[in-house]
């Protein structure tokens, strides 16, 4: 991207109905196919530009490795945070019992067979365990008991071309469910990014705004109650594993799942982005610290 004076743009992006928005956006880096961008709390992929017009959709990203022998191991699709690797993040796996080290080398703009855009993000191994042990992902490494069920679970995801959210407990955590309730209702307007709204099922080009408060609320509580019972219930739409002595808790989806009311991946991306399950004491999982 060039840096120079700041330039105004036209964001179009689409909701799940196919609705256009657009809105204006000023940069001072110039966009591009591939340049992600946040708008109302939210992360955009730009895929299109054409002169003062971008068109976006909500950014999610892919790790692949690129083998020393060529082959390449794509991971499942992650929505796109501030977290998400980018070139030069170093990240660890686990092959025949050792860790390896990898290092993010390439980025660019692909398209899964659906034609949806995502960040596909490469990395090639740079063997720095030789040296000191970075963090790894746990899309690409599993403790050893549990590594099957995880693996499947992942793999079956990348495989359908589905995204994967993941939040996990430490060791002897009970989830806090009351301090999760209150946090709910605390939420105040100002704390509601517009994808939120949109995710918890707010026309704000037909619903009265005094409205949209309440409607996220009770989204979010029926969420947090669906989640809640599925993990204390039968797993249905949650899927949960042992991992490095905790609990990691998994649901998979389309993308266009976070909308919607009745998936599991809805709910944890919606408790997600809310921050609900970070009250009730989960974490996001992107890294994890390599057992010795």
């Amino acid at each position: 991207m060039v840096r120079g004076l700041a330039v105004t743009y036209e964001i179009v992006t689409r909701n799940r109905a196919g609705y256009e928005h657009a809105r204006p956006y000023t940069s001072e880096d110039s966009l591009a196919p591939g340049s992600i961008i946040v708008l109302d709390g939210r992360y955009w992929l730009v895929e299109r530009v054409e002169q003062s017009r971008v068109e976006a959709r909500p950014a999610r990203y892919r790790l692949t490795l690129r083998h020393p022998d060529g082959r390449e191991e794509a991971g499942a699709f992650r929505r796109f945070r501030a977290d998400a690797p980018g070139i030069g993040h170093q990240f660890t796996t686990v092959e025949d019992g050792a860790p390896v080290s990898w290092a993010v080398v390439e980025q660019r703009l692909a398209h899964d067979d659906a034609g949806e855009p995502f960040l596909e993000s490469t990395a090639e191994r740079d063997y720095a365990e030789t040296e000191s042990l970075p963090d790894h992902q746990l899309e690409h490494a599993m403790e050893q008991d549990d590594e099957e069920a995880a693996g499947d679970t992942l793999e079956r995801a990348a495989a359908a071309g589905l995204a994967v959210e993941l939040v996990s407990l430490e060791a002897g955590q009970a989830p806090d469910w009351d301090e999760a309730g209150r946090f709910l209702e605390s939420l105040i307007f100002e704390e509601i990014g517009e994808y939120l709204l949109v995710q918890s099922g707010v026309d704000p080009a037909r619903d009265a705004q005094d409205t949209w408060l309440e409607t996220v609320k009770q989204r979010l509580r029926d969420d947090l109650g669906s989640f809640r019972g599925d993990i204390e219930g039968d797993h249905d739409e949650i899927e949960e594993w042992d991992f490095r002595s905790g609990r990691v808790f998994a649901a998979i989806g389309p993308v266009d799942d976070e909308s919607n009311p009745l998936s599991g991946y809805g709910w944890m991306c919606r408790l997600v982005d809310a921050n609900v399950l970070g009250a009730a004491g989960f974490q996001r999982v992107l890294k994890a610290s390599l057992l010795p």
